[in-house]
């Protein structure tokens, strides 16, 4: 590919020759600033014809490995689900489309997607905590039982679970869990669709990409602990992002940093790519047999996906 500063040096030459065709045109150098410039721009028209060839040919090897990928892995996430019933957990700014792309990977698999839950920024604002830390204490159900040494957000987390997720699959949507999902909706501290009847055992959390500037890591201590209640509370959770997620300022990064955290959620830091999707997928079916793994890119202590092993139907 050409370098920019090679452009910035052509068009410095260009200028240059300018002047001197310039100065020298009515002398007896007539003539050879044109021909200066002339040569140097069909190198440079010569220069930009090559590296558009190698950009196209780069973004059909690109495409055709994504292709390549999504295939393969498809066929080895097909039933890996089946019977899981699934919750998708967006955090604050989370992508969307990154959102939707893990649904259809879910159900691809054989999972079904029991609701969508989109946590507003409100949850996470510490202005606000004086709103969450009531809230929880009154939805508390009697069959929950907060750990004494547990946080605001690892309670958070835990009545969540409660709501919409269960440890074992098949729990309905009972009068309980459907006083907490009012609770949390009404509060405007998160978002739900659809109303679901049956509670999910396993969740994804898709992560937002830092914003510009990055935040210091601890910022996402909060987060951190609301998905470690939302594990304790169900059969298992995977926090799923960006390779940005798991650099500095991303709540992967933050997740990955925290010891007892990585003892209990997963993560996944290419979401975005196909094989990052199956590898969601695997890190369910390991969740749900209660084992956790660090998988992706980016500082993955685990490597790139949980082993063939551990995948096997």
């Amino acid at each position: 590919m050409i370098d920019f500063r090679y452009h910035i040096v052509s068009i410095v030459a260009i200028f240059f020759a300018l002047g001197a065709g310039v100065v020298l045109g009515a002398g007896p150098l007539k003539g050879t600033g044109a021909d200066v410039v002339q040569a140097q721009a069909k190198k440079d028209r010569a220069a930009l014809e090559d590296a558009r060839a190698e950009l196209i040919q780069a973004q059909s090897l690109d495409k055709y490995r994504d292709d390549y990928v999504a295939k393969v892995t498809a066929g080895l996430t097909v039933g890996k689900l089946t019977g899981k019933r699934v919750c998708v957990v967006t955090m604050p700014s989370a992508d969307g489309d990154l959102a939707n792309q893990v649904q259809d990977t879910i159900e691809a698999a054989g999972g079904q997607v029991t609701t969508r839950i989109a946590l507003d920024s409100k949850l996470f604002d510490p202005g606000q905590r004086q709103l969450v830390e009531p809230l929880v204490n009154e939805l508390v159900t009697a069959d929950v039982t907060f750990p004494a040494d547990s946080t605001t957000y690892q309670r958070a987390g835990m009545i969540l679970a409660r709501g919409v997720a269960g440890k074992e699959e098949g729990k309905l949507v009972d009068s309980e869990a459907t006083k907490i999902i009012s609770g949390l909706t009404g509060s405007k501290l998160l978002s739900l669709k659809p109303t679901p009847k049956d509670r999910c055992s396993l969740a994804v959390v898709v992560a937002a990409d830092p914003p510009t500037p990055a935040p210091d890591n601890s910022s996402y201590n909060d987060a951190v602990d609301f998905a470690e209640g939302l594990d304790a509370g169900s059969a298992g959770v995977v926090v799923a992002g960006t390779p940005d997620t798991a650099q500095n300022g991303g709540l992967l990064k933050s997740l990955r940093g925290d010891a007892d955290a990585t003892k209990s959620l997963s993560s996944v830091d290419v979401a975005n790519m196909p094989s990052g999707q199956a590898t969601i997928v695997f890190a369910l079916v390991e969740q749900a047999g209660g084992k956790a793994g660090q998988y992706g890119g980016v500082d993955a202590k685990n490597g790139v996906a949980p082993t063939a092993v551990q995948a096997k139907n």
